[in-house]
């Protein structure tokens, strides 16, 4: 149940890190592999950021910090749907 919930936010988050990480990397690209590509580099991240602070004991705290981000990957998705349209 909990993945239900949880699962939605974090790729939220993973989009929206992942965006802003290609922003400068990749515009020049089809929108839609920078849209790919930043799925993949941000899931890495999330994953990785999860994983370093499962390590150290901190879980809740990087889950939040993660948590944190959903709301800034709606506004990147949008970003990003209307530079598409546009460009």
């Amino acid at each position: 149940m909990i993945l239900v919930v949880l699962g939605p936010l974090l790729a939220l988050a993973a989009v929206s890190l992942g965006l802003r990480t290609t922003a400068l990397l990749m515009s020049v690209v089809h929108a839609n592999v920078r849209l790919i590509a930043s799925s993949v580099i941000g899931t890495i991240l999330v994953a990785a950021a999860l994983q370093i602070c499962d390590r150290y004991g901190v879980r809740d705290l990087g889950l939040g910090l993660l948590l944190s981000l959903s709301p800034v990957g709606i506004y990147d998705l949008a970003k990003w749907w209307f530079h598409r349209r546009r460009g």
